[in-house]
């Protein structure tokens, strides 16, 4: 094996150790998902209290799914964008379904 084959299972294999670690980075709705869980905690378990938090994190989870699935049809690596692209991402996503 040549020597970027090396280094480059290399960094596949910390990126992977930290996607295991940082479940920001694979999860596009992390932030959603807290609200969510904050929400329920908050108000006892009272789903009813919190529709709009579950909503919106359906929502996301909708968005997300659709993005990721169009990145792996046009083999845009990585498939789930890492945090600092995700927003541009997201706006693209966006703009593209107003057309």
């Amino acid at each position: 094996m040549s020597v970027s084959g090396i280094h480059y299972k290399k960094q596949v294999s910390t990126l992977k150790e930290k996607l295991t670690q940082d479940q920001e980075l694979i999860n596009p709705c992390f932030q959603e998902s807290n609200i969510s869980a904050r929400c329920i905690e908050k108000n006892r378990y009272d789903y009813s209290k919190c529709s709009i938090e579950f909503e919106n994190y359906k929502l996301c989870k909708k968005v997300w799914r659709k993005i990721i699935y169009n990145r792996k049809m046009k083999d845009i690596k990585p498939h789930i964008p890492l945090p600092e692209e995700r927003e541009k991402i997201k706006q693209e996503y966006f703009q593209s379904k107003q057309k």
